[in-house]
């Protein structure tokens, strides 16, 4: 057990160590030589644990939504209504206070750009998987209000798949326009107010 540990944050190491990088010079331009050397490891290592660089992008949104989960999971501890549970779920401030944030929505523009030319399955797939990862939770979020009569009765696999276009969507959008990230939290913000008015008992 203690090994597969191991594997696993060295596996992880070596695609945080990549993020810069790839932001930095997109997807194509970055050589495994420089992310081996970022990662302080040979090039063989890199080749162990990825088959390709597209699988470092992978691992980057897996360690990205470990960071999400882990603050989400203890933001809803002292959430006090559904409508803060929304708002929590979609709040990124955590990779901001990491100062990772700016770099890892030039990725996601980078690994839009593969999954909307259908140049790599494995990412279209992982897109795919978390999209619909996040629909449920927002799902679990929304019957819980419908439960505690904080929420109208609706459509709930309508809204949940709706939160999460509007979400993907403004932040395409945004990084499309060159928006700057607190222009991108205003946004969504609005957006995710008047959606909520909609559902929302009087």
């Amino acid at each position: 057990m203690p090994k597969i540990v191991r594997k696993h944050e060295k596996k992880r190491s070596i695609a945080i160590a990549a993020i810069d990088l790839i932001a930095e010079n997109g997807l194509a331009q970055t050589s495994v030589e420089s992310i081996a050397m970022a990662a302080n490891v040979g090039k063989g290592t890199v080749y162990l644990y990825f088959k390709t660089k597209e699988e470092i992008i992978i691992e980057i949104w897996d360690y990205v939504c470990s960071l999400l989960n882990a603050h989400r999971v203890e933001k809803f501890k002292t959430a006090q209504s559904v409508y803060e549970k929304i708002a929590i779920f979609y709040d990124f401030s955590v990779l901001k206070e990491k100062n990772i944030l700016d770099k890892l929505l030039k990725i996601y523009a980078n690994n839009i750009s593969i999954v909307l030319t259908s140049t790599h399955t494995a990412l279209q797939e992982n897109f795919n998987k978390k999209t619909q990862e996040d629909i449920e939770a927002i799902k679990d979020i929304l019957q819980e209000g419908i439960k505690k009569g904080e929420l109208k009765n609706f459509d709930v696999d309508l809204i949940s798949t709706i939160y999460e276009k509007i979400f993907k969507g403004t932040i395409i959008n945004g990084i499309c326009k060159g928006s700057s990230v607190d222009d991108l939290r205003q946004s969504l913000k609005k957006q995710r107010e008047f959606l909520f008015e909609l559902i929302k008992k009087d």
